[in-house]
């Protein structure tokens, strides 16, 4: 099946959509290139920016941890703790070690501000505790909070670490914790450096929010400084590795997402005034597109629907402003009106033309049936005196009529087309007699229908002078019926069509040749020309072998009714 052809859309419609893409897309491709471009300059300078910080950061992290290293190293290469701790094994004078302790570590670590505070934590019972504070860190809350709590964490994790230096995270605090070996090799004391957290969160305050160094198996983030317990789901875009020997020192950071409005604000605004300026610019150009373009064509297309209709001559009034369709209007008025001169010149000549050839065609009378008629007539007038005779001149008195049409009627009642039907009969019937057999099949509902003149007389007359009276006689049919607004004559009488009779009458019915190329038959041709004229494709004639020893002559014309 097919499907119905889509509906076309509108000129009006099209151009507007033009016009809102040749003005909207260049605007949002502008701002789209621009954002990629501005988005790509900015990942590569926030890249390049991170790796440096992320480098800076990390060297520093490195310094700041290998001078602490080297300040624990220092204390066992030093001695003086060991030669203390000696002392204490011979003497047991707790009061010298504390002191000797005490003094060492104010010393070398009272004045050092990257660290809290420095704590030596000896292994066996000793009952004494020496530390230093920071200038800047007060108060005993600190040294007594290390020992309750911290201490016996780290003094368990230590043991045999030997000399490794270990790093702890203790309610968010730093540790680094390094064994002090005696003469024997065998740990006797631990010093533990609380390490200023600052330093840590400095180094990391200039990189993204979104940032994670790893020490070992410390973790600082925005969540603090915690001991790493488990493995982490958290994805990070970037990936930095220290050199601390011996130790791990990793930094993973991630850049927020680029918004180039949020970013950018005097973008947003740039892109409002754009916005703003395009919409009413682009209102005056639809208002005046409309005005010029489109009201004209609707005129235009308005005037085409009326000369469609019919209205023939019709005028369009309105006066567009652009040249270019003044001119268009003036062209569709001319042809209008020379449209409608020619229709009308071309009815009044076909309309002359066609009673011409009517009358022309009516004039036509047969010669050779009129001398067979008029020699008939004279035979029986020669051998009697019979009414007959009467009869048969009313019947040619009738034909004539009919030939001649003194009157100028072009249709006529079916009735009185039988009538002229009759008469020839009568007169053929006194030529052959008996012979002649005749039956009709004549709706009496028809009678009163409005045909053509002479146009079922001729189909009879070729029945008759070109088979039946060869023969002697024979059955000739009548028939009227109507048939789907059309009225339908028949005259079937018994004859043969040789092929090339086919041929003779297929060149007979063609528009295309005239009478005198035709020999014969020139009644048959009258009838297929007048219902050319009169009726155009909507009448026909047909002269066709129906059966076997039958042959069909059939007219066909619009009811007028």
């Amino acid at each position: 099946m097919n499907s119905e052809p889509k509906p076309m859309q509108s000129l009006r419609s099209r151009l507007v959509i033009t016009i809102l893409i040749c003005w909207v897309v260049p605007i949002v491709i502008i701002v789209a290139v621009a954002g990629f471009l501005l988005r790509s300059n900015y990942d590569n300078e926030m890249t390049r920016r991170l790796e440096t910080d992320a480098n800076y950061t990390l060297q520093q992290l490195e310094a700041h941890l290998e001078r602490a290293f080297a300040d624990s190293k220092a204390v066992s290469y030093d001695g003086v703790i060991r030669s203390a701790y000696r002392s204490w094994q011979q003497d047991g004078d707790k009061a010298a070690l504390y002191r000797s302790t005490n003094d060492y570590l104010a010393q070398n670590f009272g004045r050092e501000e990257r660290y809290k505070a420095v704590f030596i934590s000896f292994w066996d019972e000793v009952g004494i505790y020496p530390y230093v504070m920071s200038s800047g860190i007060s108060g005993y809350s600190l040294p007594r909070n290390y020992h309750h709590s911290t201490e016996p964490i780290i003094l368990e994790a230590m043991r045999g670490a030997d000399t490794e230096i270990r790093f702890f995270a203790v309610d968010g605090d730093l540790y680094i914790a390094r064994n002090l070996l005696d003469n024997q090799f065998q740990p006797y004391a631990t010093v533990v450096q609380l390490v200023d957290g600052q330093m840590l969160f400095d180094a990391l305050r200039v990189l993204p929010d979104r940032t994670r160094l790893t020490l070992d198996q410390l973790v600082l983030d925005a969540g603090g400084l915690r001991e790493q317990t488990e493995h982490s789901e958290d994805r990070y875009d970037y990936h930095f590795v220290g050199n601390l020997p011996d130790h791990s020192l990793a930094l993973d950071a991630s850049l927020a997402p680029y918004d180039l409005l949020h970013d950018m604000p005097g973008l947003q605004k740039a892109v409002l005034a754009v916005v703003l300026l395009v919409l009413p610019l682009l209102a005056v150009m639809i208002l005046l597109f409309r005005k010029h373009v489109t009201q004209p064509v609707d005129v235009l297309v308005d005037a085409t629907v009326h000369l469609q209709n019919g209205e023939r001559g019709y005028q369009i009034g309105a006066q567009p402003k652009s040249r270019e369709f003044q001119r268009i209007y003036g062209h569709f008025n001319s042809m209008s009106s020379e449209l409608k001169n020619q229709f009308e010149r071309s009815y009044l000549e076909q309309q002359a033309l066609q009673q011409a050839r009517v009358k022309a065609l009516q004039s036509q009378i047969n010669p050779h049936f009129l001398n067979n008629t008029l020699e008939v007539i004279n035979w029986e007038a020669r051998l009697s005196g019979d009414e007959r005779v009467s009869a048969m001149i009313e019947a040619l008195s009738v034909m004539l009529n009919a030939a001649l049409d003194r009157d100028g009627r072009s249709m006529i009642p079916l009735r009185e087309e039988l009538s002229y039907v009759d008469a020839y009969l009568y007169i053929i019937r006194e030529r052959l007699g008996d012979r002649l057999v005749i039956e009709r099949e004549i709706d009496e509902t028809m009678l009163d229908e409005m045909v053509p003149r002479l146009i079922f007389q001729p189909l009879v007359e070729n029945a008759v002078e070109h088979d039946l009276t060869a023969r002697h006689g024979g059955l000739l049919c009548l028939r009227t019926r109507r048939e789907s607004g059309f009225i339908v004559l028949e005259a079937e009488h018994e004859g043969t069509l040789t092929a090339e009779d086919l041929q003779r009458v297929e060149q007979m019915l063609s528009s295309a040749v005239t009478d005198t190329e035709v020999s014969g038959q020139v009644g048959i041709r009258n009838v297929k020309q007048r219902l050319d004229l009169l009726y155009g494709e909507r009448g026909s004639l047909i002269l066709v072998q129906s059966g076997p020893n039958r042959v069909l002559a059939r007219v066909r014309f619009p009811s007028a009714g």
